[in-house]
């Protein structure tokens, strides 16, 4: 595919988005550009709900062309959405999650204003403490990405971005000066955003409709839609009846196999009755003593013989019959194989159906993330993130996974989780000779381990910092690996163990928290080997949610697309760890490479990480002076 890719930091290039089939969507950042005003609204049939989304649709809409691709995480489609049963019992953790105000390094990193500038704060302002509400200023994004620059200056180095909608504390008062015409504004938590790009001016359109920020109360910063059905069409906008009709023809398909059965119920009602009035005209005639014969009507061969004498006219005077109509090409999502699925389709086919309605249509098995959702036309629809319409009817709201690891249990060496659907808790009588149960457990349980292990009758198994014993086939356990090599005294730094399927938060050399991670599928078929690539590394950027999609590696497989993926911090070019919420298999080999987590646990490594995130941003970009958080990734 031929994408335009968005730059990567500090002007470096990406050694990982250049290839691949995995892609990473974001808005580009190089050129932001100021909001046009406000489209039509559109009314109907529920009024009060559509009234305050419809500007929101166009002026996301308006944006659509700005839209740029890099590559993600490498390899096949995600499998179907969870359908994980009951959730395992809520755990508390003391993973501390970083108050709302900005790292002073990032702060640091903003330098001075040039001389060009016309105006400069005197004194910097102090942030509020943690407990205290931000009550000042705000700056709001009009574009889907308002960049954050380290300087008064458009360039390759960003520090971050803000979405559309999105507030910041900021200085109201704007800086003259520098590239660009409408003043620069001053973040309080660092970094300067283009007067074209942003507004203090809260009750513009494209702030009051932007997108409604990401809930990071909840285990998700977003709903996200499942697709049911090859074809669904993501609309530009709301569409008309007669849109409908056009771009989901299935509808009237629907409406017709409707009238199709109500006629076939009232033929079969007048031929029951012509069979009644048969059966008593029968009945009349046998009782007649000569009843007359009834001639048969032969059916008029007329049409028949004059059908077959014309082709035969022609054929004399050697002109060729008239060819046979031919049925129009079927697209994409019509055109199946006994399976029910499409033949060699890639994103750019879906990029094919595009005009000025319709933006794309989906693959079963996409992925949105829903801002909103209204009624209109006697239809349910959900407004996406990315500022499209998708019909509700042909998806359905996901229930997140609720696993989560625990804090690190004091005296303990190492964190033990349960992957077997279901599992026992053991001991043993006091010389070790016999094992009983002594309890349940459930899938994901978490819990302590003391390092002392003991085999019995070729079993393996490990006692808990409770005084029981797991059953070392029931699950896994952390196994820290050597601390990277340029770790400073008392940093943070993350451990993945693939082997056993783990991730742990270190401070130092003390273990603060473990859980259960999903790293890259492998396969002895190298198209469908998607390994996890180990090494020391340093986290890039965060973002709070970010889109992948990429094509199937392997002839018939289809492509795939995941809305705003939560809780991302790439680490090496398109890997990254980040939530997954479309399975709940953690613990077990299941992505194209990078390391899942579920949302609970990528959304704390997240906020415990650096580069922290500075209020209201929605992507964060590590720098020499604010540098990200180190991860080892090893077998």
């Amino acid at each position: 595919m031929n994408r335009s890719q968005a730059p990567g930091p500090r002007g470096q290039k990406d050694p990982a988005r250049s290839h691949g089939s995995g892609n990473v969507r974001t808005d580009d950042l190089r050129n932001p550009q100021p909001a046009p005003g406000a489209g039509r609204s559109g009314g109907g049939v529920v009024r009060t709900s559509i009234a305050s989304s419809a500007l929101g649709f166009i002026a996301a809409a308006a944006f659509a062309g700005t839209a740029a691709w890099a590559s993600g995480c490498q390899g096949e489609a995600p499998p179907g959405p969870s359908t994980e049963g009951n959730a395992p019992p809520q755990r508390t953790t003391s993973l501390p999650r970083p108050a709302p105000t900005s790292s002073a390094r990032v702060a640091a990193s903003a330098e001075a204003p040039k001389e060009t500038a016309t105006a400069a704060p005197t004194e910097t302002p102090e942030p509020p403490a943690p407990d205290k509400p931000y009550t000042g200023p705000l700056l709001g994004s009009i574009v889907p990405q308002a960049a954050v620059y380290p300087t008064m200056e458009f360039s390759k180095q960003r520090l971050g971005y803000i979405r559309l909608g999105g507030k910041v504390p900021v200085d109201p008062k704007p800086i003259k000066g520098g590239s660009c015409a409408k003043g620069w504004y001053r973040l309080l938590d660092g970094g300067y955003v283009c007067g074209r790009s942003a507004t203090t001016d809260l009750s513009n359109p494209q702030v009051r409709l932007g997108i409604t920020p990401p809930n990071l109360d909840d285990v998700l910063p977003y709903k996200y839609a499942f697709n049911t059905t090859h074809g669904t069409p993501l609309y530009r906008s709301v569409p008309s009846k007669d849109e409908m009709t056009r771009y989901e023809p299935y509808l009237d398909s629907a409406k017709r196999k409707r009238k199709e059965e109500e006629k076939q119920r009232a033929e079969a009602l007048y031929e029951e009755t012509e069979k009644e009035v048969a059966a008593a005209a029968a009945a009349r005639a046998e009782a007649a003593a000569n009843p007359a014969p009834v001639a048969a009507v032969a059916a008029d061969p007329a049409a028949v013989e004059d059908k077959a004498a014309a082709v035969a006219a022609a054929a004399s005077l050697g002109i060729a019959p008239a060819p046979a109509e031919e049925e129009p090409e079927k697209p994409w999502w019509e055109n199946v194989d006994d399976k029910g699925r499409p033949l060699n389709v890639t994103l750019a086919d879906l990029d094919k159906d595009a005009d000025s309605t319709v933006a794309k249509r989906m693959v079963k098995g996409f992925f949105v993330a829903v801002d909103k959702t209204f009624g209109w036309n006697g239809r349910s629809w959900y407004k996406t993130t990315a500022g499209l319409v998708a019909p509700s009817d042909r998806m359905y709201i996901i229930k997140p996974p609720a696993s989560q690891g625990i804090d690190f249990p004091e005296g303990a060496k190492s964190v033990g989780f349960i992957l077997a659907k279901s599992a026992s808790k053991y001991q043993f009588d006091a010389e070790k000779k016999s094992v009983s149960v002594a309890g349940s457990l459930e899938r994901f349980a978490a819990f302590g381990l003391t390092g002392e292990s003991h085999t019995h009758k070729s079993t393996v198994y490990r006692k808990t910092t409770e005084g029981w014993w797991m059953k070392g086939a029931d699950g896994t356990y952390t196994d820290l690996g050597a601390p990277p090599p340029d770790l400073a005294p008392g940093e943070k730094w993350l451990d993945v163990n693939l082997t056993r399927k783990t991730l742990v938060a270190v401070e130092g050399d003390k273990p603060i928290f473990a859980a259960l991670v999903s790293p890259g599928r492998r396969s002895k078929d190298k198209k469908k080997d998607h390994p996890t690539h180990t090494g020391v590394f340093r986290i890039r950027e965060k973002h709070i949610a970010t889109t992948m999609d990429g094509d199937g590696t392997v002839a018939g497989d289809l492509p795939y697309s995941i809305e705003d993926v939560p809780f991302v911090a790439y680490y090496d070019g398109s890997y990254a760890l980040h939530g997954a919420f479309w399975h709940g298999n953690f613990g077990r080999e299941m992505s194209h490479g990078c390391v899942n987590l579920s949302p609970l646990d990528a959304k704390k490594v997240f906020f415990w990480s650096e580069p922290r995130l500075p209020r209201g941003w929605h992507g964060v970009w590590a720098t020499p002076e604010n540098r990200g958080t180190l991860v080892s990734i090893h077998e």
